[in-house]
Order: C-alpha cells, then sequence, then structure tokens
C-alpha cells in the first residue's frame, strides 16, 4: 500500500510539475502569434501618432480573420499586410518563409551616381566606400556607399586615414547617394576627426512600454572633435531619395558642420532604430523604438533631410552619362 501510494503521488508531481512547464512555454497557435505581434507594436513601436496610426483599427479589422486552422503561409501573409499599412522602412519579419519588409522605394528620380570614372581618379575603391581626387580640379572625393561593420574593422581603416590629405585640398566632395546605413558609428568616427568644433548633430527619444504617446526625454547626439585637422575649407555633400537609417545620420552629422552644403534630392526619411522580438513561432519581428529629430526639432521620419540645393539628374543626362549632381558640386567650387 506504501508503495502504491508512494508511486501515485510521484504521478501527480509528474503531472503538476509537466502543466507547469507547459504553462511557461509560449503556445504557437495562429492566435497566439497574433496577439503577440499585436502586443509587441503596442508595447514598442514608436511612430503611431506621427505617422496617423490607429493601432485599435488595424488590430480590429484584422483579427476576424486570425482562425485556429489558418497555416503558415496565410498567417505570414497577414502580418505582411499589417506591415505595409505601417509604412516603415524599419518595421518587418523575418520567417522561414521568406522576409516581409515595406519598401521605400517611393518610384521617384533615379539621382545615383553615374559614370564616375569620367570625373573622378580613383585612389582605392570597394563596396564600402570609394576615395579619389576629381579629375583636373584640387578636390578630393569620398563616396561613402555603406556603413555595415564594426567601428574599428579593419576595411575602413582606409577611410579614416584619408582624413590625413584633406588639408592639401581646396575643398571635399562627400557622395552618399544610395548609402542603406549601418553603424553609425563609423560615420561618427569619421566626421569627428575633421570636425572643428563641438556641435549637435541631433535629437532622439526611445519608446516607454507604458503607453503609445511615452517616451524618455529628449537626449543629444554630438561630434566632438578628436584629433581634429580643423578643416574648415568648403564641403559639399551630395544625397538621394536611397539615403537611408544611419546614412541619415551620417547626413544629420555632416550637415552639422558650419562650412558643409548637401546638395542633390531628400534622403529617404526612414530612422527607426529596430528592436528584434520572436514571436512564439520563432519568426523575428523587427520594429521602431525611437524618434529622430535634427537639431531644430524637425522629424525625420517621412520627411528625410532635404538639400540646400536641389539637383536632380535628368534621363537624358543619364542617357549620355552625365552625373548631372556630382558636376554642379564641382562647379560649385569656381
Amino acid at each position: 500500500m506504501r508503495l502504491k501510494h508512494l508511486i501515485s503521488s510521484l504521478a501527480i508531481i509528474a503531472v503538476l510539475f509537466l502543466s507547469c512547464g507547459n504553462d511557461d512555454a509560449p503556445v504557437n497557435t495562429p492566435a497566439a502569434n497574433f496577439e503577440a505581434f499585436w502586443n509587441t507594436f503596442d508595447q514598442q513601436y514608436s511612430y503611431f501618432e506621427l505617422k496617423g496610426i490607429d493601432w485599435d483599427a488595424i488590430r480590429a479589422a484584422y483579427e476576424p480573420q486570425i482562425t485556429e486552422n489558418l497555416n503558415n503561409r496565410q498567417l505570414f501573409d497577414i502580418f505582411s499586410e499589417i506591415i505595409q499599412e505601417l509604412q516603415d522602412g524599419h518595421v518587418g519579419l523575418k520567417s522561414s518563409l521568406g522576409n516581409s519588409f515595406y519598401s521605400l522605394d517611393r518610384g521617384t528620380v533615379d539621382n545615383s551616381a553615374v559614370n564616375l570614372q569620367q570625373y573622378i581618379t580613383v585612389s582605392q575603391q570597394n563596396s564600402r566606400y570609394t576615395l579619389g581626387t576629381v579629375r583636373n580640379k584640387n578636390l578630393g572625393y569620398i563616396g561613402v556607399h555603406s556603413l555595415s561593420g564594426n567601428v574599428d574593422g579593419q576595411e575602413y581603416q582606409a577611410l579614416y586615414q584619408s582624413v590625413s590629405s584633406f588639408n592639401s585640398y581646396d575643398g571635399l566632395i562627400i557622395d552618399l547617394r544610395n548609402n542603406g546605413g549601418g553603424n553609425d558609428g563609423i560615420a561618427q568616427r569619421f566626421v569627428q576627426s575633421f570636425a572643428h568644433q563641438e556641435v549637435t548633430f541631433r535629437r532622439f527619444r526611445f519608446r516607454e512600454q507604458s503607453s503609445r504617446n511615452a517616451f524618455t526625454p529628449w537626449q543629444e547626439s554630438r561630434i566632438i572633435p578628436d584629433n581634429s585637422i580643423n578643416f574648415s575649407k568648403p564641403i559639399v555633400v551630395l544625397t538621394n531619395r536611397r539615403v537611408v537609417s544611419s546614412a541619415e545620420g551620417f547626413t544629420l552629422m555632416l550637415k552639422a558642420l558650419s562650412n558643409t552644403t548637401l546638395m542633390g534630392d531628400t534622403t529617404a526619411g526612414s530612422t527607426g532604430n529596430p528592436g528584434i522580438f520572436n514571436l512564439p513561432n520563432n519568426w523575428e519581428l523587427f520594429v521602431s523604438r525611437w524618434q529622430v529629430t535634427d537639431p531644430d526639432a524637425k522629424y525625420v521620419e517621412d520627411h528625410g533631410i532635404a538639400p540646400d540645393r536641389v539637383v536632380w539628374i535628368t534621363e537624358a543626362d543619364r542617357t549620355a552619362g552625365r552625373d548631372t549632381i556630382l558636376q554642379t558640386a564641382i562647379d560649385s567650387f569656381d
């Protein structure tokens, strides 16, 4: 009798233990994944008010579609539709079925670089940057195509070291067109090595979970000269609609310097600094968490950073191999 009682007691304990373990595990059903999806945005997303998004209305519209017999593809498609409604380039979903992000390609004029070799004598070039000089001019040229990687990465050392040659030029062209961002610490290290005074280049604040309009206090990002060469000659910065995310931070850093002129087209206007969150089915959800303004409190999201001088490349110029933006920048030094 005692043995039976012991076995029975152990069985009950085992059942309770397993039950507790199952309660702690995330439930992987369409309804549970939708609830986690909606709640993650509700508690983390930073642009509801600025974008005029009624998150409760989105729930009301989509929740009736969530039934227990949904397959993964159908659930993925519903989540993708919601992501498109947010119109935010930093919001997205990664899954075993593929990825879904909002496209920032708004069908604008392609103001990308054209026929660079016609204008620039290249000294070094890779996927991240191009270093060189303007043909027949005493002007330096730096094209920064990406900010991917680590601040101290070997791949960026030549970019940092290029600063030592700046004072030998009459001016500098920094071409950021089509830079999709990455690590803005790389841009900050580059700019602070030739900036000549401390200056604020942006304001930012993070979303708090307590409500959709709750944020941390505004903070400032500053350029602090470090081993500065005190470069005070003119700098022209080239931008277009494909300057995105951390590259827009780069643009704000350069814009804050007193000797720069922005030229080309307005930047993308996408500055989310996303967090990554796992749904119960292990899909990864990317959610914008902060807001960014320039030093004058103008929001970058959905607005972008406007150039001081608007220049577009016409289709005729592109067909003829003329980079109107770069040529205008070169001519501005005359």
